[in-house]
Parts: structure tokens; C-alpha cells; sequence
């Protein structure tokens, strides 16, 4: 039988949910027990990003009847069955991310000045990383890319998208020298070097000018 999937998460016999890896099996009791265990990755590193791609493996949680498996998909990827709907209804409200950008203010506002090109390094290295469809790019998203079993869409950039565009907009006029990367430090302290979203930005070197 083919394995169903929503996001990284499989979805078990009738109701189950969980995620495979060899060695380990937990079994999570509650609602209340999967989400706190999904905030943290594998290296015990907080996930500020629920669509990263860096679930922890190793569990199951047995959900009683699909309301509660629905609540189980919730608490992993808050509003996925809920997007899920609405984008098939064709009633999804979307923002692209120059829409976004430039409704920021105050310690955000800069990220209006990171240029186009900065602006689709961002999205496709922090956009990458997630398993959610952003389904705002409407230039770069294709068909198929919809309609795939277990889609998630994304309606608009998130706030961790806008954070690493902050940082890119400080580094676009004097990029600094790349580092390696370093997996101690936090997923999304994207100021830090060492950092491997922010050090995989700025080996792919300087960006052409608009």
C-alpha cells in the first residue's frame, strides 16, 4: 500500500499519525504531549518554524477517529487542514511577499529596501526549508505543484521569511565574509554567523544590482 503523507508526517492505518525512524518508537499520549514534542528537532533545537524540515523522528501518536487526527495535524502544522480547505474551495486569501515587505514597520521596515534578487534568494533558501507550498508565489509556483497528495499551502510569507529578509537587507550593501556553518547555532538566528541558512545566503555571493 502506498504510504500517505502530510508534510513529514505519515499517516498511519485509519487514524494514526507520526513519523518513522529506525530505533525508536514513542508513543505520545495527547494533543497537548505531540505539540510539545514537535517544538524541538532531533538536536534539541527549538523549531520556530512549525513547516521546517527538521521534525523530530521516531513517534506515533493514535488518534481516536478523524476529528481528532485532524486536531493531531493542527498541532504539528497550526492551520494546514484549515489552508487545505480553503485553497481547494478557491477561497484562500494570499499575499505575496512584496505585499508583505512593505507593510513592515519599525524593526522590520528595512526589509522593504532588500532588492528582487535578494528578495528570491530569501524566499527560496528559507521556503526550501519548509513543507509548505507557498502558494503566494504565484510566479514560481506551478500546477502540479498544487494538486501533489498532502499539500499544504502556504497563504503569505511568515514571520521567519521576513526575519531572514531583515538580516539579508543589512547585508546587501556590505556582505560579510561567509563562515561554516555551524549546527550548534539556533535555526533561525539568522544574525549569528554560523548560522545555515544565513551562511548558505551569503556563500552563494553577491547579488546583481537592480
Amino acid at each position: 500500500m502506498t504510504a500517505r503523507f502530510t508534510g513529514e508526517l505519515e499517516l498511519f492505518d485509519e487514524w494514526s499519525i507520526g513519523v518513522r525512524r529506525a530505533g525508536r518508537a514513542v508513543e505520545l499520549g495527547s494533543i497537548d504531549a505531540l505539540a510539545e514534542f514537535v517544538r524541538t528537532d532531533d538536536r534539541g533545537r527549538y523549531r520556530p518554524l512549525s513547516g521546517a524540515r527538521t521534525m523530530p523522528g521516531g513517534w506515533f501518536y493514535g488518534a481516536r477517529d478523524g476529528e481528532d487526527r485532524e486536531a493531531a495535524i493542527e498541532a504539528v502544522y497550526p492551520l494546514a487542514t484549515v489552508h487545505s480547505r480553503q485553497f481547494k474551495q478557491g477561497t484562500l486569501r494570499v499575499a505575496s511577499l512584496d505585499e508583505v515587505l512593505s507593510r513592515q514597520s519599525g524593526r522590520y521596515e528595512n526589509t522593504s529596501k532588500l532588492t528582487a534578487a535578494g528578495r528570491d534568494r530569501a524566499r527560496r533558501l528559507v521556503c526550501g526549508e519548509c513543507v509548505r507550498t507557498p502558494v503566494w508565489d504565484q510566479e514560481r509556483v506551478r500546477e502540479p505543484d498544487t494538486v501533489s497528495p498532502g499539500l499544504i499551502p502556504c497563504p503569505e510569507p511568515c514571520s521567519v521569511l521576513v526575519a531572514f529578509c531583515r538580516e539579508a537587507a543589512l547585508w546587501e550593501p556590505e556582505p560579510p565574509a561567509a563562515s561554516e556553518p555551524d549546527s550548534a547555532v539556533p535555526w533561525a538566528a539568522f544574525e549569528e554567523p554560523g548560522n545555515e541558512l544565513r551562511e548558505r545566503y551569503l556563500m552563494e555571493g553577491p547579488l546583481p544590482h537592480d
